[in-house]
């Protein structure tokens, strides 16, 4: 008999919303208050876990051969300490929309100034705006969260260009491609810049003080990825200097950032604690596409097809 384990690390997570066990599978389920010691002997009897165990406790997981993860992001298994020959999957897919639409929401606020009207008591013009339509924007990430805000950027006639591992493919919603390694030189032109890239040894630290001082001065800065993409401490310099016309972000690099750090305190400045992905007791919508590529995975698997959103660990 098969093992399946759901790992409930969050009180919104409802047990009545897990997709059932295939047959041949027996199900158990830890809840948020459950102990060290019940984790450590579940998980080690476990052939499948759903939900994202500690590198520890992995490693006491000896029949374990799949971890089907909740989230979109699979940072915290990426530094080769994850177990041989078990496989990872992540929900990603599931998240697209609603980062998207939180992305677009920044990018609104920050273009009107709304941020200083928020704050301010006095009835006074806040400065210039910027438009939305007839814009350039630059996409670091072409994946679902990349494609979700191409789409809608695209619906208000803005220019897109997207930073993908392959410019070569095309890609709806996005007028030109660039890789990486390439995209310095579509930063000059770019009035916004959005960021949707994962962790990795490429992506990390990309927006250093150069990257960030190539970008037009009145450029408007969201990142809705990972907050290692950009360096804090270059975008406080420049920011300082009066660089910018607004700055969004929804993750930062450390994370959550201190209630002191200069950077709240910039006008036209929009931080949010990593909430752009809401779904858990936050979006039904998309605690249910989360568990729909569960139960897709879980039937893959049972039937031993590929599964969906592997990781290419290192």
């Amino acid at each position: 008999m098969h093992k399946l384990l759901y790992l409930l690390d969050s009180a919104d997570i409802s047990e009545a919303s897990l997709p059932d066990a295939p047959e041949g599978f027996v199900r158990s389920v830890l809840l948020p208050d459950a102990s060290a010691q019940e984790r450590i002997a579940e998980i080690s009897e476990a052939e499948v876990i759903f939900g994202e165990p500690t590198l520890q406790e992995l490693r006491a997981a000896k029949n374990l051969r799949w971890v089907q993860m909740f989230w979109a992001g699979a940072d915290r298994y990426q530094n080769g300490q994850f177990p041989e020959n078990v496989l990872l999957t992540t929900a990603s897919g599931a998240f697209g929309e609603t980062i998207a639409e939180h992305a677009l929401a920044m990018l609104f606020a920050l273009c009107r100034r709304l941020p200083a009207y928020q704050i301010s008591s006095a009835w006074e013009d806040a400065g210039c705006e910027k438009r939305i339509g007839g814009a350039s924007a630059l996409i670091f990430g072409c994946g679902d969260i990349g494609s979700e805000i191409a789409k809608r950027l695209k619906a208000l006639g803005v220019h897109t260009v997207g930073v993908c591992r392959n410019a070569k493919t095309p890609r709806p919603f996005f007028d030109a491609l660039t890789t990486l390694s390439c995209a310095e030189a579509f930063l000059p032109e770019a009035d916004f810049v959005l960021c949707a890239m994962p962790s990795n040894r490429q992506t990390d630290g990309y927006f250093d003080e150069t990257m960030l001082s190539a970008l037009k001065v009145d450029a408007v800065l969201i990142n809705v990825g990972r907050g290692r993409f950009i360096d804090t401490n270059a975008l406080t310099k420049l920011r300082k200097a009066g660089k910018f016309f607004g700055i969004g972000l929804d993750v930062t690099d450390p994370e959550p950032l201190e209630e002191t750090h200069p950077l709240r305190a910039f006008p036209n400045t929009i931080i949010t604690p990593h909430v752009a992905g809401v779904s858990f007791g936050h979006l039904k919508e998309t605690e249910e596409k989360i568990f729909r590529i569960c139960a897709e995975n879980l039937s893959r698997y049972s039937n031993h097809e590929p599964l969906k959103n592997a990781v290419d660990l290192p």
